[in-house]
């Protein structure tokens, strides 16, 4: 099965390199590549011609990461789309990893696959022992793991791997909510069109913490953002199974993770607020101190 690897690229000069070719150096040798430069300013266009016999670079005006990835979409000859934001990287096993997991249940097609991965700061060094937040919820039902979803993201996107056809299932990336669209279209295709998540327990990527991230830019709007998805996609249902995913969700505790994990989430969320030249120390000290002391 063939897999397009889709990179989103918006002034990502400092780490385009990088992330280009850690998606050339995939073990899985049935992939493609494709770079949609998103309207950028700084030399990114540019670097991409340097790729242009390896890499299908595509330009269009800026329009924002979810505009970026649907023109990936149309654009890809593959059966799988993969997500890799342009600051990120893949380990040479991630393709595999997921390609294998998708074969092992027979190719689903209403599966979202996802995995683990660390964290890097911008120099791309580790930021010390702390690694992804990806419980294991594969031995519960659908409408659990949708619950859980609804309680919290999961699932980060760079992991992602899903067959074309959810798209034609479940539509494209939502362009008019300004960010936070993988949350948005994960609760779409599992809470409405009836795809599930799966997790692939091996760790496949890094994922960069830098000071000019959307993710850290906009840290502050998360919650609300986060809640007016939920409403978006709650409103769709019928009343009585929102009902019911609004009761199920209520039950969803973090204590109830293991310490571990609890202790992950906390830190991950400290993770924003650090100073950059200081993210790996202030990491570490954060996961140490709440696995000391518990929540």
């Amino acid at each position: 099965m063939k897999v397009s690897i889709v990179i989103p690229v918006y002034n990502a000069e400092r780490y385009l390199d990088e992330c280009l070719n850690s998606a050339l150096d995939q073990t899985y040798s049935n992939t493609e590549i494709i770079a949609v430069d998103d309207g950028s300013t700084d030399s990114s266009a540019e670097m991409l011609k340097g790729y242009a016999d390896r890499v299908r670079v595509f330009h269009k005006p800026n329009g924002g990461t979810a505009s970026a990835l649907n023109h990936g979409y149309r654009k890809m000859t593959g059966d799988w789309f993969k997500w890799l934001s342009a600051d990120d990287t893949l380990k040479p096993h991630a393709v595999g990893a997921l390609a294998g997991a998708a074969r092992s249940l027979g190719w689903p097609d209403d599966r979202i696959f996802y995995a683990r991965y660390d964290f890097v700061d911008e120099r791309g060094k580790r930021a010390g022992r702390l690694r992804s937040i990806e419980p294991d919820y594969n031995g519960k039902t659908d409408f659990e793991r949708n619950a859980i979803l609804l309680h919290h993201f999961y699932g980060n996107g760079n992991t992602s791997m899903f067959h074309r056809s959810i798209f034609e299932r479940c539509g494209l990336f939502d362009e008019k909510i300004g960010f936070a669209e993988d949350y948005e279209f994960w609760l779409r295709c599992c809470l409405l069109h009836g795809c599930g998540m799966h997790l692939v327990p091996r760790n496949i990527a890094r994922s960069r913490v830098h000071s000019t991230q959307l993710t850290r830019t906009r840290a502050g709007e998360t919650d609300a953002k986060n809640d007016q998805i939920r409403s978006m996609v709650l409103a769709r249902l019928p009343v009585d199974l929102r009902e019911r995913y609004i009761k199920a969700a209520d039950l969803v505790k973090m204590p109830r993770l293991p310490l571990s994990d609890r202790a992950r989430i906390v830190a991950h969320r400290a993770l924003f607020a650090c100073v950059p030249e200081n993210t790996a120390k202030s990491v570490v000290q954060s996961y140490h101190r709440i696995r000391r002391d518990g929540l």
